[in-house]
């Protein structure tokens, strides 16, 4: 399949879990309220349990 730019179909659209968390935070800082938040969030195919999954690993 190609568009008309002339790519292809078979593009890697993954995104990484840290690159998705980090856009979920941002989302839900400059949303004005949760459903803002929330619609922001579905547009990107992001839920809000992205944001909040994170392991904290800070250096002593």
């Amino acid at each position: 399949m190609s568009d008309d730019l002339g790519l292809t179909g078979d593009l890697d659209t993954s995104v990484p879990e840290d690159k998705r968390h980090r856009a979920a935070r941002v989302v839900a800082a400059i949303a004005t309220d949760a459903a803002e938040c929330a619609m922001l969030l579905d547009m990107l195919g992001l839920t809000p349990e992205v944001g909040a999954k994170r392991d904290h690993h800070r250096a002593a």
